[in-house]
């Protein structure tokens, strides 16, 4: 319990300095998760048959039943597992397709229409072609999220907080 309470306080000072976890910090934040919570993927051990023989000819079979333990994830299970992920997303919209993972959002892509704009420093007009862009659409579980953020910053007495910039165009 002390380590989720020092990590709350890590998290804390990160979104006042405004630091963005990057993906090493990410799956190392999932390890460290699991780990606590005792959150252990499943190793099957295959059945053994053992041949035993004497001096005299008799042979025995013995068999060693199977048998299924459970084993701490490591960084690089994680790590494989993110990554594929991000890889199976990643290849839906090439695709087109959306993915929608429930409570967390939704990804596809959105038709941005041909448009004209004037360049900057000049007044020649230049036109931009339509194009397919990235979309997300925030799941329920990540407004309340969102909504529980705003609601710890209220009650820490800031009463105009200031906006985390997460460096994007939305």
């Amino acid at each position: 319990m002390q380590s989720i309470e020092l990590s709350a306080k890590k998290s804390q000072n990160k979104r006042e300095t405004g630091v963005k976890m990057n993906r090493k910090e990410l799956v190392r934040g999932i390890a460290a998760f699991l780990r606590d919570n005792n959150i252990r993927k499943p190793v099957a051990i295959p059945k053994k048959t053992l041949h035993i023989s004497d001096d005299d000819g008799n042979v025995k079979d013995i068999i060693i039943k199977g048998m299924d333990k459970q084993a701490p994830f490591t960084v690089d299970d994680v790590e494989t597992i993110i990554d594929t992920c991000l890889y199976v997303i990643q290849e839906s919209l090439k695709k087109g397709e959306p993915v929608t993972i429930q409570g967390f959002g939704s990804l596809g892509l959105k038709y941005r229409k041909a448009r004209s704009t004037k360049k900057i420093g000049t007044t020649e007009r230049q036109e931009i072609p339509g194009r397919y862009i990235p979309k997300f659409s925030f799941g329920n579980d990540l407004r309340v999220c969102a909504k529980l953020y705003e609601l710890s910053l209220n009650d820490a007495g800031d009463e105009d907080p200031t906006p985390v910039d997460d460096g994007g165009d939305g």
